[in-house]
């Protein structure tokens, strides 16, 4: 069963009321983390200087955690995705650690069916990718593969922000 939770304005995160244009500035910046914030007022219609203390606001709060680029890994080459469900025998935060490490671990997730943890990875190669596994769990500890999931096409891919349905 899946459960759909669709905000409304205002927003209460952490105590922190988030509004339209919040929500508005977030999204803006999801797009393009790098417009300037003179030119970010001008699409919304208010201030600079309510972009940059907003902006700075979010920050604060902990809702925006870094300004980053995507990368497109295929064209990095790197085509090859895949999931790693794995069985860890010791302190799984301790192997997670250790394998948040790897530059070519994207994601490592705690989980509670069929593993401990989730590891999301890219590679050159499937050759490669046995290869990056073998080298990720060897160092770090008593850890068992379970399930290698190569991923053959990608629909979507990113992180979400409460209440993005567009409104008119």
């Amino acid at each position: 069963m899946f459960f759909v939770i669709i905000f409304r304005e205002p927003y209460d995160f952490c105590n922190m009321l988030l509004d339209e244009l919040d929500l508005k500035i977030l999204r803006k910046l999801k797009e393009n983390c790098i417009r300037p914030f003179v030119r970010l007022a001008k699409e919304l219609g208010v201030a600079e200087g309510t972009i940059r203390h907003r902006v700075k606001r979010l920050v604060g709060a902990g809702i925006i955690t870094r300004f980053t680029v995507d990368l497109n890994a295929e064209r990095l080459g790197l085509p090859v995705l895949a999931f790693a469900l794995l069985s860890v025998r010791g302190d799984v935060q301790e192997v997670a650690s250790r394998l948040s490490q790897h530059d070519n671990v994207l994601e490592v997730h705690g989980v509670h069916s069929m593993g401990d943890l989730l590891i999301k990875v890219r590679a050159r190669s499937l050759e490669e990718l046995g290869a990056l596994i073998g080298q990720a769990v060897k160092g770090a500890g008593a850890i068992t593969v379970n399930q290698i999931i190569p991923v053959f096409r990608v629909w979507k891919e990113g992180s979400i922000v409460p209440g993005w349905e567009e409104k008119g």
